[in-house]
């Protein structure tokens, strides 16, 4: 059976995917599964398998998240410019500094690297190339990690929230090639750089223990920013809910463009 155009499959979804149903053998883990193309594949398996309506209401669940995700980071930007937060930062800078000791200063400054710019922006070029060469211009949807780190960027110097105490700040700077100091440190731009990779990651991702361990990556990072006590609790949060809301406007890019034909690179 060979490739079908997507023109050809949303005028009749329903006969194209009972065709392969009827197809004898051509069942997932079976050697004929492999005879149908990779398109006929995805159409039966995952969001456009559904047909245009399935595919309405996936786009706009995801319209929702990133909007919830947004709205989210705005107002907690007003709570953290009000100084409310100041009370929960306060506390927990003081529990992880009671909980100073050299071997978790060594572990949490290795996990934290997990987020720094220089592996998380190697990460992200090699993904939107390859994703480029595979899908066209929308492969690129990686790249709005950039967009984050700009509005983490501008906030840093923008939005008053002075950090924890320097002194009390600890950990080695295993890779830290770039680093660019700035005056206030809301959000955390591991936070927001290891938030968005999982996300986007996990939405191509099946297995719930590949998801789980992409998302006990967050949380780790998220943590070792704590402990280490280069940032606060809202600058964890803050970092987090922005990083997840440019995976939901990645995700919107790539399901809405996925309805209409690729643009060629």
């Amino acid at each position: 059976m060979g490739a079908m155009s997507r023109e050809q499959y949303e005028s009749n979804p329903t006969e194209f995917l009972k065709g392969i149903n009827d197809l004898p053998g051509k069942t997932k883990g079976s050697g004929k599964w492999a005879l149908l193309s990779r398109r006929e594949r995805n159409l039966k398996t995952s969001f456009f398998g559904g047909g245009p309506h399935r595919k309405q209401q996936g786009l706009l669940h995801l319209q929702w998240r990133a909007a919830l995700l947004a709205l989210m980071f705005v107002v907690l930007c007003g709570l953290v410019a009000v100084g409310a937060t100041q009370p929960v930062d306060r506390w927990a800078q003081v529990r992880a500094h009671d909980l100073a000791s050299y071997p978790l200063d060594v572990t949490t400054s290795l996990v934290t690297v997990l987020g720094g710019a220089e592996i998380t922006g190697v990460i992200t070029l090699l993904w939107s190339f390859i994703w480029w060469q595979r899908q066209g211009t929308r492969g690129l949807v990686p790249l709005l990690l950039f967009v984050g780190v700009g509005i983490e960027m501008v906030l840093k110097y923008y939005l008053p929230h002075p950090g924890p105490p320097s002194e009390w700040a600890r950990g080695f700077h295993y890779l830290a090639f770039l680093h660019f100091p700035a005056p206030f440190s809301f959000p955390s731009g591991h936070a927001l750089r290891v938030a968005f990779l999982v996300a986007l990651t996990n939405a191509y991702v099946r297995s719930p223990f590949w998801r789980a361990l992409g998302w006990g990556v967050v949380v780790a990072v998220a943590l070792t920013r704590l402990y280490l006590n280069v940032h606060s609790t809202s600058d964890v949060v803050g970092g987090i809910l922005l990083g997840l809301a440019l995976a939901a406007v990645a995700a919107i890019i790539v399901a809405y463009t996925a309805q209409k034909p690729m643009i060629e690179r």
